[in-house]
């Protein structure tokens, strides 16, 4: 679900536009910074929200991606999965696990310690992952499973109430926590949207 669209549902529920209206752009900027916030909180509580993001690499033997500094990355970012095929210098590439089988004839291949995913091979890489939201932009792209898009929306909608001036009507506290409930008690394990970018594997999405 796109950025924009999750926040302008959100004022919506909270009454700050109306259906059919769009967020402006200083409201986006604001909104964003309660967003990103809000995603922080649910990942503690293990209610993880991806991004697809579009990485590129310039591999030179090999390239590191990791959410931290002392990593030393080359491409700072959390990646949670990958697909199994990319870009090489444009033209498609399985990208392949580094194990004990993997084919020596492979052109790219990774491992993974931790956070710290290092890419071998030679050329520039292009490949789409699913990444934690550290950062978000109103062009990006959420992945959320159906049980969560609705306790999102609210749960920013009462996070935005102070911000935009706003007293959440008691429909809307009823609704979040009716939302809230049910996501909890279907949530033992996370789950993950139906799409191209499976989470914790590579899969082929083209």
């Amino acid at each position: 679900m796109n950025v924009t669209k999750i926040i302008e549902s959100a004022l919506k529920q909270l009454g700050v536009l109306a259906a059919g209206e769009n967020a402006e752009a200083s409201e986006l900027v604001d909104a964003i910074d309660v967003l990103r916030g809000l995603l922080s909180q649910w990942a503690t509580k293990r209610l993880y929200i991806h991004k697809v993001e579009q990485i590129t690499l310039n591999l030179n033997g090999s390239a590191k991606v990791s959410p931290n500094d002392s990593d030393a990355p080359d491409y700072k970012t959390s990646i949670s999965g990958i697909v199994e095929r990319g870009l090489l210098n444009g033209e498609p590439v399985y990208i392949v696990r580094d194990t004990n089988a993997t084919q020596d004839n492979a052109e790219v291949t990774y491992s993974v310690n931790g956070e710290v995913w290092t890419f071998f091979g030679d050329g520039e890489l292009s490949f789409k992952a699913l990444t934690l939201p550290y950062d978000v932009a109103p062009g990006d792209e959420l992945q959320l499973p159906p049980s969560y898009e609705r306790p999102l929306i609210l749960a920013l909608a009462l996070d935005l109430s102070s911000m935009f001036g706003v007293e959440p009507t008691q429909m809307l506290l009823t609704n979040y926590r009716s939302a809230t409930t049910l996501l909890k008690e279907s949530n033992s394990a996370p789950l993950y949207a139906s799409n191209d970018l499976p989470v914790g594997g590579n899969h082929a999405c083209y």
